[in-house]
């Protein structure tokens, strides 16, 4: 059940990441070397709002997945939850506003280079919807009812990149792009010519690109909100109690740092990039970030379907401790062990081909970013393997050993943001500034991360759950990067199917070494082709979507 949830997520995750991916593709090919400095800004705004959106979760999201897979009364958490949601999205308003205002009327500051005013109000627009739409997301989480969970997180990148795409198509007329001390006023005509009919709405597209780029966000959260209330209209909502906006709140006050440390960190470096360097910059760093990210979604699928699991390992009251902490060992290990198999080859391909695959993803205009590339996709992986470790200690009921890991991180983070950002950074002597810099930093952080939770993993559950399996997934992967850039040397690289070529010459000889090394196994190919079985995961998909919840009275 585990495998085969994680799979339905993960497809879910590659669907979104091919939508954004495609909408990122067509904008970059159409725009030219506009697209940096265009999208740059747009991510800016993300990023700003981004900082503040901690407050519209706080730990109050894993709470709920905790509290309702624990067996408490459904009715009364969802009424304890959407209670508390709407007190915090009311607080995420009142803060970005007064911020703004002291920006602008109390520090008398303008808003320039990367910033652009209407684009931030449009993504605190964007983070309320998106906001709101968790609250059923988290309430399929917690039931492990992951492909309505799935359906929902996939109408905002659908919607979003469908009209990101439309507005792509209608050119540039006008548009504004201040950085780096020079204004320049982009004018592009559409690659295509519109209907008649539809003349109108290409010029008003093309006039307003920015502020149509955005509410296309807006529109794409606003669609996930409206869909994950839509599968929720079933599900009892009661009055919130006393008793449980206790519980709640003494499960979620130990996170709430972390949450605060973990989004502030997740968006500090684009808005650091824009405030030393310009929205250029912060395009560059953006892109690849969101290709390297792609990468994330093993971790995603993993994250949401072990959570709940050690969760509800833990809360079983007729286990001995002995076997109950082997259990939830065993999970946490194999979802590493899987992770770090599935995300390696991946990391090899992106490692030898940073350049072509911005080139044929992107364009040329971004090469800028393929050292950030590299070192985020290092990260990436680097961050899916410790996933299973985050959510054993959230699942065993110990968020502070959890919050103590992130704040470490966070702060390891944050210092070298400031150190090596800058111009005139500690290490720019070297080339290691602005986005090189945000990405060591990031990586830097996320390694200090994994060895906190495999200290306190161990601590725990007084087992010794690293086995060293990833350093042979790691040589795999060496031998298969040194395979495909031997090949590459007899091949000109300027296609997708060049790589899709090399990939899958790589991945045999990755499949190979690890057979050798018996670390892939005949069980091993029996597991991966029992969980991408179509005819057992559409029977599973079709059960979820056609059954009513039921609920204990």
């Amino acid at each position: 059940m585990i495998a085969r949830n994680s799979f339905i997520i993960m497809i879910s995750q590659a669907a979104s990441a091919i939508f954004g991916m495609l909408a990122l593709t067509i904008v970059s090919k159409l725009w030219g070397g506009y697209a940096p400095s265009i999208m740059g800004i747009i991510w800016f705004g993300m990023a700003f709002v981004g900082t503040f959106s901690f407050i519209t979760s706080m730990g109050f999201d894993a709470t709920h997945i905790k509290k309702v897979s624990e067996g408490r009364d459904m009715g009364t958490c969802m009424g304890t939850f959407i209670s508390i949601k709407l007190i915090l999205i009311g607080i995420l308003i009142v803060v970005v506003l007064g911020s703004i205002a002291i920006w602008k009327y109390v520090m008398k500051e303008g808003f320039y280079d990367a910033t652009t005013e209407t684009v931030i109000y449009i993504f605190l627009g964007y983070s309320v919807f998106f906001a709101l739409g968790q609250i059923g997301v988290s309430t399929f989480n917690s039931r492990k009812e992951n492909v309505k969970s799935q359906v929902s997180l996939l109408m905002e990148p659908v919607i979003r990149s469908a009209l990101v795409i439309i507005v792509a198509l209608a050119g540039i007329s006008g548009a504004i792009v201040t950085y780096a001390g020079t204004t320049t006023a982009i004018d592009l005509q559409p690659r295509y010519i519109w209907p008649g009919f539809l003349e109108p709405m290409q010029t008003f597209l093309a006039t307003h690109t920015l502020g149509a780029i955005a509410i296309s966000y807006l529109l794409g959260a606003f669609s996930m909100f409206c869909m994950a209330f839509f599968l929720l209209r079933k599900y009892p909502i009661n009055r919130p109690t006393k008793e449980y906006m206790k519980l709640y709140l003494l499960f979620a006050t130990p996170l709430m740092i972390p949450i605060i440390f973990t989004m502030v960190t997740a968006n500090i470096d684009k808005v650091m990039i824009g405030y030393f360097w310009s929205a250029v910059e912060v395009g560059y760093y953006s892109s690849v970030q969101r290709i390297s990210a792609m990468i994330l979604m093993i971790s995603a699928s993993i994250g949401i379907v072990v959570f709940p699991t050690i969760s509800a390992i833990h809360a079983r009251k007729n286990m001995a401790r002995k076997k109950k902490m082997w259990e939830i060992a065993k999970v946490a290990r194999d979802s590493e062990r899987y992770a770090s198999m599935i995300t390696i080859p991946v990391l090899a391909m992106i490692m030898v081909f940073a350049v072509p695959i911005i080139d044929i993803i992107l364009n040329s205009s971004f090469r800028p970013g393929a050292m950030s590339f590299r070192l985020l996709t290092i990260y990436a992986y680097v961050f899916t393997i410790g996933v299973p470790y985050t959510y054993l200690i959230m699942g065993m009921n110990r968020p502070k050993q959890n919050a103590k890991i992130v704040v470490l991180a966070g702060i390891v983070n944050i210092a070298l943001n400031f150190l090596l950002i800058p111009r005139n950074g500690l290490l720019s002597q070297f080339g290691i500034n602005g986005i090189n810099g945000a990405a060591c930093s990031v990586l830097a952080s996320i390694i200090v991360m994994l060895l906190g939770l495999h200290y306190y993993s161990n601590k725990i559950t007084g087992r010794r759950l690293f086995r060293g399996k990833i350093f042979l997934h790691i040589f795999a992967g060496a031998v298969m990067g040194m395979g495909m850039w031997g090949l590459s040397t007899f091949l000109e690289v300027i296609r997708w199917y060049h790589l899709g070529v090399l990939f899958f010459i790589g991945l045999g000889t990755y499949i190979g070494v690890l057979w050798c090394l018996k670390e892939f196994k005949k069980a091993d190919l029996d597991f991966f082709l029992d969980t991408m079985n179509l005819r057992k995961l559409f029977k599973h998909v079709k059960k979820e979507m056609g059954e009513d919840p039921k609920f204990k009275q």
